[in-house]
C-alpha cells in the first residue's frame, strides 16, 4: 500500500505575493463555480455532464473572450485540478459505492466575511520546489517558508490554504 506523505507549513509571503494568492484562490473558486453551473445546466437540459476533457476545452474556448480574461492570469495546471476535483465529486455522487451529496457552489468570501479558500498546484517539471528557505510556485514566485522539518519525498503537489488571515 502506498502510503502518501503531507507537510503543512507556513508561508511569509509579501504583501504582493499575499494578493496573488488571495485572487488565485478566488480565481479557483471562481472556475468551480462556472463548470458547476454549466455541469448542472447540462444535467438539466439532456441528463448528461461533462468530465474533464470537455472541462479543459471549454477552458481554451473561453480564454478569447473578454469576460474571461480572469482565468489565463491563473496557473492552468492549477485549472485543471480544479476540473478534476470537480469530475471526481461528480463522479461520487452518482456512485453506489460512495454515498456523496452533489457538489454544491462554494461561499464568496464576501458572504463568510474571510478568505478561507484555497487552490493546488501541481509540480509539473519541477516547477514547485525549496531553495534557500523559499518555495517557488507557479505564476506568484518565491514565497518565504517557515521549513520546520526537511521534506522526505519530492513534492508533487501544493495546496495553498488562506485561514484567519494567515
Amino acid at each position: 500500500m502506498k502510503k502518501t506523505l503531507r507537510y503543512n507549513y507556513r508561508l511569509n509571503p509579501t504583501p504582493e505575493q499575499e494578493a496573488k494568492l488571495i485572487e488565485f484562490s478566488a480565481t479557483a473558486r471562481g472556475i468551480w463555480d462556472l463548470l458547476l453551473s454549466e455541469n448542472m445546466r447540462r444535467y438539466e437540459y439532456d441528463k448528461t455532464f461533462l468530465f474533464y476533457k470537455e472541462m479543459a476545452s471549454l477552458f481554451k474556448e473561453l480564454k478569447p473572450f473578454e469576460e474571461f480574461a480572469w482565468i489565463k492570469s491563473f496557473d492552468s495546471a492549477a485549472a485543471q485540478q480544479v476540473a478534476r476535483d470537480l469530475e471526481t465529486a461528480v463522479k461520487n455522487a452518482f456512485s453506489k459505492v460512495r454515498l456523496q451529496r452533489f457538489p454544491k457552489h462554494k461561499v464568496s468570501y464576501k458572504k463568510k466575511r474571510l478568505h478561507n479558500d484555497s487552490f493546488r498546484a501541481v509540480n509539473n517539471a519541477n516547477c514547485i520546489r525549496i531553495e534557500n528557505g523559499d518555495i517557488s510556485i507557479p505564476k506568484v514566485g518565491k514565497v518565504p517558508i517557515a521549513l520546520h522539518s526537511e521534506l522526505v519525498s519530492k513534492i508533487k503537489t501544493v495546496t495553498v490554504q488562506y485561514h484567519h488571515g494567515k
